[in-house]
């Protein structure tokens, strides 16, 4: 990350602030972390040269994920070193795993991060769980929900909800009210009917929302769309787009299809937000970052300037952020993306196997935090480490060597604890989320009677069986572990050896 400047004028960029209806050649001055008028800036202030860039409130992706099953070792790098200033993790955790969430990534990151939880308390369990099963709710502490939301204000941005549910429109419903109990929008997942059964019930998401509560994944090409037999758009999803029910791209892993999104297009039924949905394996393709993203948009046809109003202006107004992001009027945050439009032949796939050529695409060069400036790097992101869990199966990891005498005791009683519970690897691949409950419910109790910070605890666990650190709900962490390695590490570890496993 650069050194911050005292003062910064961006000089002779193309602006395109929708906020502002600005789309011309201008200046852009920052002082003291904010806009500012550029003819108040002092007169040592650097002169960036911005002529041939694009320079545009910062950008604010509303669904990615950081955390979790599909989260990433550097949340960073899919944030700020992508032209990204504040991001939203979108239902890796719930209200049962809230905790563990602040404990790892609160602080931690340049980008602004902001949560969109699940309403499943443990938050998204990944791929191999069928998010359709209404048991894995658990129950809805709704006083939990109440407390933590007073106690962390403007951390949540909505609630997260899948409208795959195949016990009609109950869980929607439930996650309705409690959105509305919480004042947040609810945003409801539609995608990804190809791991299990499309239900008919996961149109009722239609009826359910009211205005300002997002539907995202709108171009998916699996069951369920928003387009009938014939290509048209169904009437019920029009309908929705007249009360105010906002529709995001949510490209993903496996949502976003070309002849989806032009039959939708050419219908002019349009995106109202743009986010990425990246998550680990789709940092390598077909997905890539926000701007590959917003140049898909672009090459539907929808004009730059109103792409960029659907990461910028309107992001903030659908998840109340008016205030403080999404705008480059002086005294604002100085959160600024500067990109170029590149020339030249450019492949863009969708996650169907199809792909379009482009003439153009958006790449991010710098981004200023709060007046910090940092240059892109949007290759951070595809480092093996970032994206896949490596486990030190035959070694110590060098950073176990620093845990503190409390960590090490914690860990000692936490095998202890563990040592009766019996799991095994083929309870990840199904996912064994009473399991997964019970392993959590172990930590928990051992952190408490140990009386260790959660942040200390979680990081004793992942720093003995891991070689780079990640953030994941812990049960989940530990029932993808080998059963067997887990009690000898942790024991070993926690006496202080450090020779091989």
């Amino acid at each position: 990350m650069n050194a911050p400047a005292t003062a910064t004028l961006l000089k002779g960029a193309h602006v395109i602030d929708p906020s502002r209806n600005i789309d011309r050649i201008a200046d852009v001055a920052i002082a003291d972390g904010k806009i500012c008028d550029p003819q108040r800036l002092p007169a040592n202030a650097q002169v960036i040269d911005a002529a041939g860039s694009y320079v545009t409130p910062g950008w604010i992706d509303l669904h990615v994920h950081v955390y979790g099953t599909l989260g990433f070792a550097d949340p960073d790098s899919i944030g700020i070193y992508q032209g990204v200033t504040s991001y939203v993790e979108a239902g890796g955790p719930g209200i049962g795993t809230m905790d563990e969430f602040l404990s790892l990534l609160e602080g931690k990151t340049v980008t602004s991060l902001y949560a969109g939880p699940f309403l499943r308390p443990m938050g998204i369990l990944g791929l191999s769980f069928i998010e359709s099963e209404v048991r894995s709710l658990t129950d809805v502490p709704i006083a939990d929900w109440i407390d933590f939301h007073k106690a962390h204000p403007g951390l949540l941005r909505y609630l997260k909800v899948g409208s795959m549910s195949g016990y009609g429109a109950g869980v929607m419903k439930l996650a309705k009210g409690l959105a509305e109990i919480l004042a947040l929008p609810l945003y409801a997942h539609i995608g990804e009917h190809q791991l299990q059964p499309g239900k008919e019930s996961a149109y009722d998401i239609y009826r359910v929302a009211e205005a300002g509560d997002i539907v995202t994944h709108i171009y998916h090409g699996n069951q369920c769309g928003i387009l009938d037999a014939d290509g048209k758009v169904l009437p019920l999803v029009r309908q929705a787009k007249a009360r105010g029910i906002l529709f995001d791209v949510g490209f993903g892993g496996y949502n976003f299809s070309w002849d989806v999104a032009e039959a939708a297009y050419s219908q002019d039924f349009l995106p109202d937000l743009i986010s990425s949905d990246l998550q680990q394996f789709n940092v390598l393709g077909p997905c890539y970052s926000l701007a590959n993203v917003m140049t898909c948009i672009l090459k539907l046809g929808m004009p730059l300037p109103e792409v960029v109003n659907c990461v910028t202006s309107k992001v903030a107004r659908a998840l109340g952020m008016t205030g403080f992001a999404g705008s480059l009027k002086p005294g604002m945050p100085a959160d600024v993306t500067v990109f170029r439009i590149e020339s030249g032949a450019f492949e863009l796939a969708d996650t169907r196997s199809q792909s379009r050529m482009t003439d153009r695409r958006l790449v991010p060069t710098m981004a200023f935090k709060a007046g910090v400036r940092v240059d892109c790097e949007m290759e951070r992101c595809r480092s093996e480490q970032n994206w896949l869990l490596q486990f030190a199966e035959d070694h110590v990891p060098d950073r176990a060597k620093w845990l503190s005498s409390r960590q090490r005791g914690f860990l000692t009683a936490l095998a202890t604890r563990l040592a009766p519970i019996q799991w095994d690897l083929y309870a990840s691949e199904r996912l064994d989320y009473q399991k997964a409950l019970e392993l959590q419910r172990a930590f928990h109790e051992v952190r408490l009677q140990q009386g260790l910070p959660m942040g200390e605890a979680l990081t004793a666990v992942f720093d003995s069986l891991l070689d780079h650190p990640f953030t994941m709900q812990v049960g989940l962490f530990l029932l993808r572990v080998d059963r067997s390695l887990v009690l000898k590490r942790l024991s070993e570890v926690g006496i202080g050896r450090s020779k091989v496993a």
